[in-house]
């Protein structure tokens, strides 16, 4: 064959980037790498995740009632037995409204098993805008005509009254001092003067609640 009828062979030389351009372009790439990676990671960051829901705030839970039925009266005073549907019974003494006192606070007294007390109610407290938060914990004073001063705690009720606990086996001797006393005066720090008040058989309906808790309410 003619050799100048050949096709002269053509080779292929790889072409070989200049080691500078190369060495130019990672410091970039990497750059660039680590630019996109931190705007993620700041992108995350500024996400906000929404608060839980607060819960609900429980409303403040009276003293537990039920039917009632008579036990005793005397004095003035009327002693019933409560049975709450499904809790234990418990006693109350309270007193009817004596004629010219419908402002006057009324006291009654609750006896139960574990714990019992007295309520106060029926007042109107003298400073301004002062009214009774149920929950709310208020220091009580009770000056009476005869005997010492008592400093009691007292909840708020939400029907505005205010309860005074005491435990039961201390009942008697706590509730002495209105046993004895036929005039007492209620002041809270919080409420202002709360009132004052006659409490005339008030040693048979103190006495009364309690028997009335031996045969009804320990069971």
């Amino acid at each position: 064959m003619d050799r100048q009828h050949l096709a002269p062979v053509v080779r292929l030389r790889p072409v070989l980037r200049d080691r500078h351009a190369v060495r130019a372009a990672t410091p970039s790439a990497l750059l660039t790498g680590a630019l996109l990676t931190g705007l993620a990671l700041a992108l995350s960051a500024c996400e906000t995740v929404p608060p839980p829901p607060a819960a609900a705030q429980q409303p403040a839970a009276g003293l537990p009632d039920g039917p009632s039925k008579p036990f005793s009266s005397g004095k003035g005073w009327t002693v019933t037995i409560h049975t709450p549907p499904g809790g234990k019974p418990f006693c109350v003494a309270e007193r009817g409204i004596p004629v010219g006192q419908n402002a006057a606070p009324r006291l009654s007294f609750r006896t139960a098993a574990a714990e019992s007390g007295f309520i106060l109610s029926g007042f109107t407290p003298s400073d301004s805008g002062a009214t009774v938060k149920p929950g709310e914990r208020y220091d009580l004073a009770v000056m009476s005509d005869l005997g010492p001063r008592l400093s009691l705690s007292a909840r708020g009720l939400p029907n505005g009254s205010l309860y005074v606990a005491v435990p039961t086996k201390g009942f008697l001797e706590e509730m002495e001092p209105l046993a004895r006393a036929h005039r007492v005066s209620f002041r809270s720090s919080g409420l202002g003067d709360i009132g004052t008040m006659l409490l005339s058989g008030s040693s048979w309906a103190i006495n009364a609640s309690d028997e009335c808790r031996i045969l009804h309410a320990e069971s």
